[in-house]
C-alpha cells in the first residue's frame, strides 16, 4: 500500500465504534484508494444533494474497484429504492447484509423494499431483525407494522393460505414507515 492510498479500514473500525455508542449519524463512505475517492466524492454529493439518478453510475463505478464498501452499497441501494427501481435495490441489500447480517439500515431498506414489492409478509420478518434504541419513533413504527401483518397471518386457521386481503396495504405500510424514518 502506497503513500497515496489511505488505510480507512482499522481507522473506520475504532470510529464506527464509538460512532455507534455516540449515537452519531450515518457518515459518508470513504474510498480506501486515492484513485477511487473523486468518484465517490461525486456520487456522494449527489446523493447529499438527493439526486439519485446523478448518483447511481459513480456508486456502481466506485463499487468495480471497491466490491467490500458497504456504506456505498447501501447508498447505492437507497438510491435505487428512492428511484423506484425496487428488485435491484432488494440485491444490493441482500449482499450487504450477507456480509453484516446486524447492518440496521440495510434491514430497514431491505424491508421496505420487500413491502414495495408486496410482500409485506417478508417484510415483517426481515423488520423483526431491526433494533434501535436510539430511533424511539421508526422501532415503534416497525413494530406496529409487524403487529399489523402478523395479525393479519394469525386470523386464518392452521395450513392456510394468508388471505392477501387481510393483510395491511403494501404501499401504506412503506408510507407509513418512510414518514418514521424521514422524522
Amino acid at each position: 500500500m502506497g503513500k497515496e492510498e489511505i488505510d480507512v479500514k482499522r481507522r473506520r473500525l475504532l470510529f464506527g465504534f464509538m460512532d455507534k455508542l455516540r449515537g452519531a449519524p450515518e457518515s459518508a463512505p470513504v474510498a480506501s484508494a486515492s484513485q477511487t475517492a473523486p468518484i465517490l466524492a461525486s456520487a456522494n454529493a449527489a446523493f447529499a444533494a438527493g439526486n439519485w439518478e446523478a448518483a447511481l453510475a459513480p456508486y456502481r463505478e466506485f463499487l468495480e474497484a471497491e466490491r467490500e464498501n458497504a456504506e456505498a452499497r447501501q447508498r447505492l441501494g437507497e438510491c435505487l429504492y428512492r428511484l423506484g427501481r425496487h428488485l435491484a435495490a432488494k440485491v444490493e441489500f441482500e449482499r450487504i447484509l450477507r456480509h453484516n447480517r446486524s447492518n440496521n439500515r440495510a434491514i430497514l431498506f431491505l424491508g421496505l423494499t420487500l413491502a414495495r414489492l408486496e410482500r409485506v409478509q417478508k417484510a415483517a420478518v426481515v423488520w423483526k431483525l431491526h433494533f434501535d434504541p436510539h430511533n424511539v419513533q421508526l422501532q415503534r413504527e416497525l413494530n406496529l407494522q409487524i403487529a399489523l401483518v402478523e395479525s393479519a397471518v394469525e386470523q386464518t386457521e392452521d395450513g392456510e393460505a394468508v388471505d392477501e386481503a387481510k393483510l395491511p396495504d403494501p404501499v401504506k405500510v412503506a408510507e407509513a414507515v418512510e414518514r418514521a424514518l424521514s422524522a
